[in-house]
């Protein structure tokens, strides 16, 4: 079985997870203030999952 890479999701699974990095980091204060650590964490998880989804959805099998 062959997998192929789809870019289009790939890319911004990538980005996803450099937001969330920034956050962890708190590298992302620069570019927005949040209004509490809830905030920030929710956000947090809410750039992972998307990753993640986006991640999930990049490696698709070949239909032979």
């Amino acid at each position: 079985m062959k997998v192929t890479v789809d870019l289009k999701f790939l890319i911004p699974a990538i980005l996803a997870f450099i937001i969330s990095y920034m956050t962890i980091t708190e590298k992302i204060d620069a570019y927005i203030t949040f209004a509490g650590e809830l905030n920030a964490l929710f956000f947090f998880l809410m750039s992972t999952m998307l990753g993640g989804m986006l991640l999930i959805g990049a490696f698709t099998p070949d239909k032979k």
